[in-house]
């Protein structure tokens, strides 16, 4: 038998940042995505020379682009990350498997792994989004982002010749046409991270007891919401980019009444502009996690102090949340923000109500993280430029493996190569270029062509992964969450100004 397993959930990549979807989840509204998975040889000797490929889905609409990959030699204990291209725009919802083959001289072994697929809906009439799970419909709205003090859209637009689309009501429709990469694109949207949300839950079926399903039976409901936020975020920049209006996703306003500036992420077209719309989108998204809180959901949490009289039956439950920016959120810190939260539980019989005023730390952080790389790539000469990176968790421990997905993020700075952008992966699978498997030293490498010389950028964005086990209770599932950046690019603070948004390095190639 072929010892070679997949440990973790597959997870999605979009196609728009390249960075993973909260989660890892899968989202019909962005059509074309990549799926990704490590493969593990759980054996204490290398394995033959095999040839991996997506044999099927469960639901058939999940159309995958055929590729078969050939890892050659994976040491006993090493873990390599493979990825396919898939397309969900007509896939259904809930929880699917993709059957995986692993064949070399020996035979062929199967494996089935689950994903999670949801849909993300916006109604501009109301500006409300509406997600849908097998266990109910999420609705919300973002009735206040936090933006930038000093607008940088009017005066960054690189291209306000293309045309206004007045027409554009609905920005997350755009994120289907939003593929191909324009040098032309500035990362500009109108706001930046959740400040007053309200979202509700209609559970299907209405659920009598104390407690009702989680989404796919794994995830808190407070992961939809980050995904939303990320939608949210990606598509309202596009919007403002193509002419539109960044601002049609904002509802009423806060209730609150004071609601904070923050700085602006400057990014001056193409790459700059990609980077930066992924990881102001994680920000969104940590930014949410963090002040809902990883360890329980708040709408657990709410049903644990609502109990409903016997006999009746949960037909609704809403949420509405003040979240209050402490300390800057800068990626992969353990940045304080408080939050204010009001939980309602709707009955057959009656109303019944939670709040809690907390001050939650975002927990997805390293300690620090070391890039090595040259500082010179000589192009005439066909060197190839290879990078190295390790991370450290917060307690200081280095990672390695299957433990993280880590990119590097190439862009091109000025003469004509300014706006390129080029991202590839890095591993720690003792595969070439890589030395040495679990090591914790994750490398990748790029030839860089004679047409690309000129003074690159470099980006090295770590994710964590999603590590839950088949085993493990819906509970205990749902404690674990993936897909945040690690890394330290940006920090979105308070002060008005442009955000800390910077590179980890340069590399000339001449």
């Amino acid at each position: 038998m072929i010892p070679i397993t997949v440990p973790n959930r597959p997870f999605s990549t979009d196609l728009i940042t390249n960075l993973m979807l909260p989660d890892g989840i899968f989202e019909i509204s962005l059509g074309k995505q990549r799926i990704n998975a490590y493969f593990k040889n759980i054996g204490v000797t290398s394995t033959a020379s095999s040839k991996i490929f997506i044999e099927s889905a469960s639901d058939p609409n999940i159309i995958v682009t055929a590729t078969t990959h050939y890892v050659y030699n994976l040491i006993g204990g090493a873990s390599t990350l493979l990825s396919w291209d898939i397309d969900i725009t007509n896939a259904s919802i809930g929880t699917h498997y993709i059957s995986f083959i692993v064949q070399n001289d020996s035979g062929r072994v199967r494996i089935i792994k689950k994903i999670f697929i949801t849909n993300v809906l916006f109604d501009p009439t109301s500006k409300t989004f509406t997600a849908q799970t097998p266990e109910g419909l999420m609705h919300v709205q973002f009735k206040d982002l936090i933006k930038p003090k000093d607008s940088c859209c009017k005066i960054n637009r690189k291209n306000p010749s293309r045309g206004k689309y007045n027409e554009i009501t609905n920005p997350i429709s755009l994120l289907h046409l939003f593929r191909e990469y324009d040098k032309d694109f500035v990362f500009c949207p109108q706001g930046y991270l959740p400040h007053n949300i309200e979202f509700g839950i209609i559970p299907t079926p209405p659920f009598s007891g104390q407690y009702g399903d989680l989404p796919f039976q794994d995830p808190w409901w407070k992961i939809i919401l980050c995904i939303i936020a990320v939608l949210l975020l990606a598509a309202s920049a596009i919007a403002e980019a193509v002419g539109g209006s960044g601002d049609v996703t904002v509802s009423s306003g806060s209730s609150s009444g004071d609601t904070p500036n923050c700085c602006g992420v400057k990014a001056e077209g193409g790459g700059s502009s990609y980077v930066a719309a992924g990881l102001a989108a994680a920000a969104a998204a940590v930014a949410t996690a963090a002040a809902l809180s990883d360890a329980r959901d708040p709408i657990r949490r709410g049903q644990d102090n609502t109990l409903p009289a016997p006999g009746e039956i949960t037909t609704n439950e809403k949420l509405d949340v003040l979240i209050n920016y402490l300390e800057p959120v800068a990626l992969g810190k353990p940045f304080a923000i408080g939050v204010k939260w009001d939980y309602t539980r709707f009955t057959t019989g009656d109303t019944y109500n939670y709040r809690v005023n907390e001050t939650n730390t975002n927990v997805h952080i390293l300690s620090r993280y070391e890039i090595d790389s040259p500082d010179i790539v000589r192009a005439y000469r066909d060197e190839e430029f290879i990078i190295k990176a390790k991370f450290y968790d917060a307690d200081n421990k280095l990672l390695s493996g299957g433990q993280l997905f880590v990119q590097c993020f190439l862009v091109g700075t000025g003469g004509a190569i300014e706006g390129e952008y080029r991202h590839f992966v890095l591993k720690d699978d003792g595969i070439e270029p890589d030395e040495k498997p679990d090591d914790g030293i994750y490398t990748g490498r790029y030839g860089f062509g004679s047409e690309e010389r000129g003074l690159w950028m470099i980006y090295v964005i770590a994710q964590d992964i999603n590590y839950a086990q088949p085993d493990m209770t819906p509970e205990e599932a749902a404690k674990i969450i993936g897909g945040m950046v690690l890394t330290h690019q940006l920090t979105i603070d308070f002060s008005g100004g442009t955000c800390s948004f910077v590179p980890d390095k340069h590399v000339n190639v001449i």
